[in-house]
């Protein structure tokens, strides 16, 4: 089973994706908000293993947390400046068929200041969770000199002549490289255990069930996928960091 699958390499990713409210109320999310960027920073600052943190594509969460905690800004900071916790560009992850254009535009422009703030901007155009994309989203992205898009929806028949990867040109010629997530943007999410949402805090992933998890997401991704570099997801909903990743 191995075999088959010894031409492509992984790129563990570890993230998670915050909806500020949906089946719970803010004031709800937020205390797991809050605890989840706890984990984050005692994570990155004690397991010198585990890489970096993807914060989301979008920087209204830093206010959220810092609201409560506001003497963990240096932390922030810190982590951003090396290159540890990534955030932005956006300030709210959009859904573009609800806004003007201009209210996209804006929405990076306030992502891109809180971002310099902070220490640096990830560019990346990433947009995990939105249910679709307007054609003229390279032209925006391009503006704020981001050369890249990765994004789990919208993405049709059109698949069968692109590939999860390639180059997005807009109507005005602006090119972006894309990159469509083909097994969701939590394909890695709760890495080593049986299900992906569950209590996992007095439980060790197994490694078996690790290689299980990703075999199972290369076979999703891998026919798609115009090169043998793949994405592996580690996060989903409002997951914390795995503290066991490097070990997996």
């Amino acid at each position: 089973m191995i075999g088959k699958f010894e031409k492509y390499q992984g790129l563990v990713v570890s993230h998670t994706h915050w909806d500020r409210a949906w089946y719970w109320p803010f004031e709800w999310f937020r205390i797991r908000l809050v605890q989840t960027i706890d984990q984050i920073i005692e994570i990155l600052d004690t397991i010198p293993g585990y890489k970096a943190f993807v914060l989301d594509g979008q920087t209204v969460v830093l206010e959220d947390y810092l609201e409560v905690k506001p003497e963990k800004r240096a932390d922030l900071e810190r982590l951003v400046k090396s290159k540890k916790l990534f955030i932005g560009p956006w300030y709210i992850l959009p859904d573009e068929f609800l806004v003007s254009g201009e209210s996209l535009i804006r929405n990076l422009m306030l992502g891109d200041r809180i971002c310099r703030e902070f220490g640096g901007m990830m560019k990346e155009g990433y947009v995990p969770d939105p249910f679709g994309h307007i054609a003229q989203m390279p032209q925006i992205l391009r503006g704020f000199d981001i050369r890249s898009f990765i994004f789990s929806r919208g993405m049709g028949a059109e698949i069968e002549q692109t590939g999860s990867e390639f180059q997005w040109e807009a109507p005005d010629g602006s090119q972006i490289l894309a990159l469509n997530q083909r097994d969701n943007y939590g394909n890695l999410a709760s890495w080593g255990f049986p299900f992906e949402f569950g209590d996992y805090r007095n439980r060790k992933p197994e490694k078996e069930q690790a290689l299980k998890d990703v075999l199972a997401s290369i076979e999703k991704i891998a026919s798609d996928s115009t090169t043998p570099n793949l994405l592996f997801n580690n996060g989903v909903d409002h997951l914390p960091p795995q503290p066991e990743v490097p070990e997996l």
